[in-house]
């Protein structure tokens, strides 16, 4: 709630200080503002299914082994209860780990990244620090939006990027590479973990 109510904060502010430029606010509001805001429930709703995921692999890796220490001291219904619980439970454990591993922790880090750097943008702009320092207000607003669509095409470069590394690694090794998986050097390297 505190980082939505500052985003939309400054957003406000931005948006008053550029009061005698209607296609500046409209920018402000709608592109910089939405996108920021965007971002942020983007990455606390993932930040929440990773910390979920988290704890669904912790308490499963320790009750699964109870499990199965249970069904196998247990006869007749009981041992049939606790050994078909042993095994969804361990199913959804790895789920929960795969997960874990591929997507949710990276689309946090990815999009909670994306809404850090937009915000520091913005708040350049409102303090009139580095690129927006110098110049009328039509340079500063053409640096910022420059700067802000040059940050959300990076994301969506480096998001488009790791789905596709993603799925290489997915593959089996036996397969042959296609001149498509070659790395573009066009895409930055997010060396994500």
């Amino acid at each position: 709630m505190a980082a939505r109510r500052r985003i939309e904060r400054l957003t406000s502010a931005l948006v008053d200080q550029w009061s005698e430029h209607p296609e500046a606010q409209e920018y402000m509001r709608f592109q910089w503002g939405g996108r920021v805001l965007m971002a942020h429930v983007v990455s606390r709703r993932a930040q929440v299914a990773l910390h979920l995921a988290r704890w669904l692999v912790v308490v499963g890796a320790t009750i699964v082994p109870t499990l199965v220490a249970v069904g196998a001291r247990a006869h007749g219904t009981v041992a049939t209860i606790t050994q078909v619980a042993a095994v969804a439970l361990s199913l959804l454990v790895a789920v929960a780990a795969s997960a874990l591993q591929a997507q949710i922790g990276q689309r946090w880090s990815l999009f909670n990244q994306l809404e850090a750097e937009l915000e520091h943008a913005g708040w350049q702009l409102f303090a009139r620090r580095g690129d927006y320092a110098d110049g009328d207000l039509n340079q500063r607003f053409a640096a910022f939006a420059d700067r802000v669509e040059g940050i959300v095409l990076a994301y969506q470069t480096g998001y488009s990027s790791q789905l596709a590394r993603l799925d290489r690694v997915g593959r089996s090794t036996g397969e042959p590479q296609s001149p498509g998986d070659a790395p573009s050097p066009l895409t930055p390297d997010w060396n994500w973990p």
